[in-house]
């Protein structure tokens, strides 16, 4: 039972990483392909791609948060998720100010 938690582990944290990482894919396709600056305009006009971008953000928020509550973790790494939350939460909450939902 153990081993099949972990490897469940294993295979979300992967999942959720690919996921955080098509934030900096997007914007590199729409330089690729000549759009430039256009990445800001597409988070306008098309806000079902920048609200999916924050509810990912504020996914990962929630597994932080998740992850803090571990005792045995690091107090490096309990500093850095702390770190990470506010700088996230700080950028959503901008975000939410700048364009709405």
């Amino acid at each position: 039972m153990k081993v099949q938690r972990e490897r469940v582990f294993s295979i979300g944290a992967m999942v959720l990483a690919f996921l955080a990482s098509q934030h900096h894919a997007l914007h590199m396709l729409l330089l690729a392909t000549g759009l430039g600056g256009g990445s800001a305009t597409l988070m306008t006009a098309v806000p079902l791609v920048r609200r999916a971008m924050l509810v990912m953000a504020l996914v990962m928020v929630v597994v932080m948060v998740y992850q803090m509550r571990n005792a045995k973790r690091l107090k490096s790494v309990r500093l850095m998720n702390a770190v990470s939350i506010v700088v996230t939460l700080g950028l959503v909450a901008w975000s939410v100010i700048q364009f709405g939902l």
